[in-house]
């Protein structure tokens, strides 16, 4: 896959540079929350192990505006990396993984 020289980084035709940068950082703020994650060898993933259930694959969707897990069934937005973290590990009922703030009285939210 050729790629071209834009200062000090390679820039893909296809975009898979900023999709591997989006996946680190999510790796990254994952991994600070105590997940069992990893990136994917097989493509541009991140992969979180919780035991005996099956992995999660975590991918940015097809307009790099969102991470997406579960089939697409569940997606949050690229620019909060450490938001997606948060999300997935109370999803995987990762220990510690604390419910987030309220921005609005309970029952307000829509």
């Amino acid at each position: 896959m050729p790629a071209d020289r834009k200062g000090d980084i390679d820039v893909y035709a296809d975009g898979r540079t900023a999709e591997l940068r989006l996946i680190t950082e999510l790796c990254r703020e994952s991994a600070k929350l105590g997940l069992n994650v990893s990136m994917s060898d097989a493509r541009p993933a991140a992969v979180i192990r919780t035991g005996t259930a099956p992995p999660w694959w975590i991918t940015v969707d097809a307009s790099g505006e969102f991470f997406e897990w579960r089939g697409a069934g569940f997606r949050h937005p690229v620019t909060d990396p450490a938001g997606a973290a948060a999300v997935i590990a109370r999803r995987v009922g990762a220990p510690g993984a604390a419910e987030p703030r309220r921005t609005r009285p309970a029952g307000e939210d829509r």
